[in-house]
């Protein structure tokens, strides 16, 4: 699941989730938020189902805010017949989700980002930067 993808989102919530995506995800996904930044992470069933199993069993100490952070706002999506998934409004909030979207695939799961956040995160994460990460994690 790669790619980056602009939308809208009208008044009410909701955008369309790009098609190449949704084939990919099929007609159920969950969105929450993201704990590394200020975006929404939208997860396949099988990876939020792979999360959920990860936190099992952890000290609830730990696991316990990380799973009311993760699973306490999330919404459960299902594209409609044109396409489009609403994103709860504490969701957008927590994105700072305006108008603009970018989405962007990631593997086995893909981030919503408010445009004007996408486009500031990319103006202060350079290449050496990224040069640097796939250096540490070893590619």
């Amino acid at each position: 699941m790669y790619g980056e993808f602009e939308h809208t989102v009208d008044a009410k919530g909701r955008m369309n989730f790009p098609a190449k995506l949704r084939d990919e995800f099929g007609e159920h996904f969950y969105i929450s938020k993201s704990f590394n930044e200020r975006c929404l992470t939208v997860y396949t069933e099988k990876s939020w189902n792979d999360l959920r199993e990860s936190l099992k069993g952890k000290p609830s100490k730990i696991a316990l805010p990380v799973e009311r952070f993760i699973f306490g706002s999330a919404c459960e999506a299902e594209p409609d017949k044109q396409g489009r998934i609403a994103i709860a409004p504490a969701l957008r909030s927590y994105a700072g989700i305006t108008s603009e979207v970018v989405v962007v695939g990631i593997n086995d799961r893909a981030e919503i980002w408010d445009k004007a956040s996408w486009e500031k995160y990319n103006s202060v994460t350079t290449p050496d930067d990224i040069s640097a990460f796939a250096e540490e994690l070893g590619i």
